[in-house]
């Protein structure tokens, strides 16, 4: 079976999947009550298992909302993180849009154009970046974390998924299985 088989296959197969992975459920809470007014966040519904071994913490400001994941429960500084998703208007995504001439396109579901992106000292940090409903996505970690078969996996899982609107937007609230359990407003590595 060729590569691109293997990929069409498991995007197809991670389509199906209904709702953002498990260790996104304590923060869907965070995540609305944060979200800059017209924005919408888009969650992972495939992360690799060793991921689910992280703490989800939450980041906003007027021009988009971060979710970082750290090994770490109770680290809430930008030292602890090891990656995350971000969505941002179209001004906080111009830094990032400035980089896609650097990325390799990559073929998401729904006909949505990605690209896969490496940066930092080395390219120790690797990102899939998109746009869909008007916002820019950023996904990202080291690349010591996952691989970027495994990172496209989780960016294909991500343009499937319902989006969770704020609050206040009269949006669609996304009712999941087990009840908020977190409070905290982390800050993690910041997004250019």
């Amino acid at each position: 079976m060729s590569f691109l088989s293997f990929a069409w296959i498991t995007i197809n197969a991670i389509s199906a999947q209904a709702e953002p992975a498990s260790l996104f459920k304590p923060i869907v809470d965070d995540i609305q009550r944060q979200l800059p007014n017209g924005l919408k966040m888009r969650l992972p519904a495939y992360l690799p298992p060793e991921a689910l071994a992280l703490h989800p913490f939450v980041q906003a400001n007027a021009k988009g909302l971060q979710v970082y994941l750290s090994p770490e429960a109770n680290c809430k500084q930008p030292k602890c993180s090891v990656g995350g998703i971000a969505v941002f208007t179209q001004e906080g995504f111009s830094p990032w849009s400035r980089q896609l001439k650097k990325g390799t396109p990559v073929s998401l579901p729904n006909g949505i154009q990605g690209y896969y992106l490496a940066l930092g000292k080395k390219d120790t940090d690797h990102y899939v970046l998109w746009q869909q409903d008007g916002f820019g996505f950023v996904l990202g970690t080291d690349r010591h974390s996952i691989s970027q078969q495994e990172l496209i996996q989780i960016a294909a899982s991500t343009v499937v998924e319902p989006p969770l609107g704020g609050l206040d937007q009269g949006a669609d609230v996304l009712i999941l299985s087990q009840p908020n359990a977190t409070g905290a407003t982390p800050v993690t590595r910041p997004f250019p």
